[in-house]
């Protein structure tokens, strides 16, 4: 594994640990390297937090590609499958502590604000082409994005998930199945057998 690969890995089991307060002494011990090489591959802490933030919307942008260009998938399956995408390491990741990040880096919460509120031209093509598929039941785009939007930012907000003392990816899941169900027709509700 790459040294940046190792300083990527090792910056998130930091921050699931200590949250914003883990030190690059603290990395550089658990990576076994020493400071210098450390602030010679990333040059602070806050291109060690730009760098995950930047890897981890990476991650999202590829699993969109591959769902996007996935002919094997339906539409509705294309839908469901975005709308619950999680990065690939998301297991070690606490997203509960994100919060934090907001509090004490503001200007890196509002580099996450940027990547979600970003990119959506492909998603909202989908949308529309299972609105006039007949898949889901036609609504105002823009309302629910600003919806989605709210949820993704609200469950990034990190209070919620402890006051309930739930998961990022369990938060989501279930908070986007209640959303998504809600915009399939009837015919297409197979996955949970609501009525509309």
């Amino acid at each position: 594994m790459e040294l940046v690969d190792r300083i990527f890995y090792g910056a998130i089991e930091e921050f699931k640990e200590n949250g914003v307060k883990f030190t690059m002494d603290s990395l550089a011990s658990r990576l076994g390297i020493s400071k210098r090489t450390l602030y010679e591959t990333v040059p602070s802490k806050t291109e060690v937090f730009e760098m995950v933030i930047d890897r981890t919307f990476a991650d999202v942008k590829k699993q969109q590609k591959e769902i996007f260009e996935n002919s094997g998938l339906s539409l509705e399956d294309k839908l469901r499958r975005l709308f619950t995408i999680v990065p690939a390491y998301s297991e070690v990741m606490d997203y509960r502590r994100v919060n934090e990040i907001k509090r004490v880096y503001s200007h890196l919460y509002q580099k996450i604000h940027e990547y979600l509120s970003s990119d959506w031209d492909r998603t909202i093509a989908l949308l529309e082409e299972g609105m006039d598929a007949g898949v889901i039941r036609r609504k105002n785009i823009v309302v629910l994005k600003v919806l989605l939007l709210e949820i993704f930012e609200r469950l990034l907000d990190g209070s919620f998930l402890i006051q309930n003392n739930i998961s990022y990816e369990m938060a989501m899941n279930e908070t986007l199945s209640i959303v998504f169900d809600g915009i399939l027709t009837a015919d297409n509700r197979h996955v949970t057998g609501q009525n509309e």
